[in-house]
């Protein structure tokens, strides 16, 4: 009865950093989704504001308002049509593993200009 005492606890020591990984998978899985949603909101909002008649520099602002820090934004208008393409490195949100699963994501909106 003896020798099986702390059975568990080695069992348990061994699996913990299975447990770990995944937990670490898991936020990284979330926060890139987050990310490409805010993406997706930043070059719709940009496009839309641009179909309206608004300024490139104001429907720039605002894709930068909803988009991540550090979020590049490319328009290009094409034949009445406005296309809005927002782009951000996405980085784990854990501060010593921030290099780690870094992914470059891209949203673009297309929006035909209104006429006044």
């Amino acid at each position: 009865m003896r020798r099986e005492r702390g059975m568990v606890t080695a069992e348990l020591m061994t699996i913990a950093p299975l447990g770990v990984a995944l937990a670490f998978l898991l936020l990284w899985i979330v926060s890139l989704g987050l990310t490409q949603v805010r993406l997706a909101d930043a070059s719709r909002e940009s496009a839309r504001l641009l179909a309206r008649g608004e300024s490139t520099s104001s429907a720039q602002t605002a894709a930068r308002r909803h988009a991540p820090d550090g979020a590049t934004v490319r328009v290009t208008e094409e034949g009445g049509v406005v296309v809005v393409s927002v782009t951000v490195r996405s980085r784990l949100p854990v501060p010593f593993f921030s290099g780690v699963g870094s992914r470059t994501l891209t949203s673009t909106s297309v929006a035909a200009r209104e006429s006044p």
